[in-house]
């Protein structure tokens, strides 16, 4: 009698995959500090007890999603021969990694020290990858401008993490290519306009309404520390405001954080209405409302990076306003781009103006030395070669 060997299991490396494909998927969803353990483990069907087995805690299972995640990302770079093949390698990655590259946006700031520099590294480096190719093709860019089209090119080819739009595979993996190469061939050459410092934060003239100047505090706070991070104490003292006396304006962080995104979206609406009343032609139009944008997003007190990472805190009222309102904001611009370009359809046009808005808000995270190249003229004038209209406005 024989007796049957069962097959050999590598139930320790899947099971670790299966709770970093968990881990990935609760962080997205709901946020770093949102998530617990307990969250995770319930993903992939064991205990907590049985999670702490495979990983000390949550903030290793955040470093080792985002920097396994990266690795991946190096090694495609490394296969890839040219801009062209970088462009489609950063493509293919994020249409199969969608999840990956809002994370890295959104936590990164909760990493550990060491963990959180080599993100940072990863970042700069493929950055630095994308920029010694298109100097390669255009050797007249100096670094910082090469530079300034990379980051503006990886804007554009991780957009579709920041939205839920598609398109079929084949067809998506070209739009975004192509947008990207636009970009970095563009024949805008971004120069710094002046030499002056600019302004310091903190510095500027203060609010005589407390409500506003509590508004004022809190945006900068929750865009560099993040929402759950800031007390309203945090706030109040940032403001001046000491005491129970926040409270007298303001209920919550939520109920400020609502404020903040309700009264962005209105001077979005009131602007784009200003710059279409003002256009005459479709793509004037367009090239007006990309940099009003730009400049908007430029701000210190801007909410509008919170749109990205800092929804999931409020009531699902308040995120169907403020969706509905970027909802708006993206089909006036999709209307405007399908009449300069009638042979797009819907979807194309939507993924297309998302990528464009998403590389507006990739240029205000830059170096300064980089940051200062991209002017709301300059930033509008790629966004317009992006979308294949720059020679119309």
């Amino acid at each position: 009698m024989t007796t049957k060997t069962a097959r050999p299991v590598r139930r320790s490396r899947d099971r670790k995959a299966q709770i970093l494909a968990a881990a990935l998927e609760c962080f997205h969803r709901s946020g770093y500090h949102a998530t617990g353990m307990e969250d995770i483990a319930g993903a992939v069907g064991i205990t907590a007890g049985g999670l702490y087995r495979h990983f000390r805690g949550k903030q290793e299972l955040l470093s080792r999603v985002m920097l396994d995640g990266l690795d991946l990302l190096a090694t495609a770079l490394e296969e890839a021969d040219g801009l062209d093949e970088l462009l489609g390698a950063i493509a293919r990655f994020t249409l199969d990694h969608r999840s990956l590259p809002v994370l890295l946006d959104r936590e990164t700031r909760n990493l550990g020290d060491e963990a959180r520099t080599r993100v940072l590294r990863h970042h700069a480096a493929h950055a630095g990858t994308i920029a010694t190719a298109i100097r390669d093709l255009r050797p007249e860019l100096d670094e910082d401008q090469a530079l300034l089209l990379a980051w503006c090119a990886l804007g554009v080819l991780v957009s579709p993490s920041y939205h839920s739009r598609d398109l079929p595979r084949p067809r998506f993996e070209d739009v975004l290519r192509h947008q990207a190469s636009a970009v970095c061939r563009s024949r805008v050459l971004p120069t710094v306009v002046s030499e002056e410092a600019p302004q310091r934060p903190g510095t500027g003239l203060a609010h005589v309404s407390r409500r506003e100047a509590l508004l004022a505090a809190a945006i900068p706070l929750f865009k560099a520390r993040g929402f759950q991070v800031v007390s309203m104490e945090d706030i109040g003292a940032a403001a001046g405001i000491a005491g129970p006396s926040i409270y007298n304006h303001f209920t919550s962080k939520t109920e400020i954080l609502a404020a903040a995104l309700n009264r962005e979206s209105e001077v979005l609406r009131f602007s784009l209405a200003r710059d279409l009343s003002e256009s005459r032609t479709p793509a004037e139009a367009l090239r007006r409302v990309l940099r009003t944008y730009s400049s908007l997003c430029g701000t210190r007190i801007s909410a509008m990076p919170l749109m990205v990472g800092e929804l999931v805190h409020l009531s699902a009222e308040q995120r169907q306003g403020a969706y509905q309102s970027q909802l708006g904001f993206v089909a006036e611009c999709v209307g405007l781009l399908r009449t300069c370009r009638p042979e797009l359809d819907e979807d194309e046009g939507r993924v297309m103006v998302g990528s464009v808005l998403s590389m507006v808000l990739m240029l205000y995270r830059l170096p300064s030395a980089v940051r200062r190249l991209a002017t709301p003229d300059v930033v509008a004038a790629l966004a317009m070669d992006s979308l294949g209209i720059g020679d119309r406005n």
